[in-house]
């Protein structure tokens, strides 16, 4: 036999013991931010109605009157940003920023992007702009720093 005094250690031959876990970890959560880069709308090209040009052959891209301010800005963002029109004559300040209104500068934009892209589907927007043959900026007299749309 052993020494009594010295302890010894439980047979465990077969045995599987397990360890309690005693560091347990807590769910993680990961915070929720705000979507800043949505999709882009999709906007599905309709046969648009188109008019004869005039003498001077040109045609321009303007917004729908009929449109709503809503829908003209969901069109403008499109143009400006995916559709790839220049907007940088839209911004505070630049040539083409007043009149300041969503109708005017969705306006520009779409023509800058039909201007590229000289086809009668260019110039849908989802409904809100329609080709004319007749020159928008003919339409505009300055009045001192202000600019009146007829």
């Amino acid at each position: 036999m052993g020494n009594p005094t010295t302890p010894q250690p439980p047979d465990m031959s077969g045995q599987n013991p397990t360890t309690p876990n005693t560091n347990p970890t807590s769910p993680t959560t990961t915070p929720t931010t705000p979507n800043t880069n949505p999709t882009t709308p999709t906007i599905t090209p309709t046969t648009p109605t188109t008019t004869t040009p005039t003498s001077s052959g040109g045609q321009w891209c303007v917004a729908n009157q009929g449109a709503s301010d809503t829908a003209l800005q969901v069109a403008l963002d499109y143009a400006c940003g995916y559709g790839g029109a220049d907007c940088s004559a839209l911004q505070p300040g630049a040539s083409c920023y007043n009149p300041n209104t969503v109708r005017d500068h969705a306006s520009y934009a779409f023509n800058d992007y039909y201007q590229k892209n000289p086809v009668p589907t260019s110039c849908v927007f989802g409904g809100t702009a329609s080709l004319t043959s007749n020159d928008p900026s003919k339409n505009l007299f300055e009045l001192g720093s202000k600019i009146i749309l007829l």
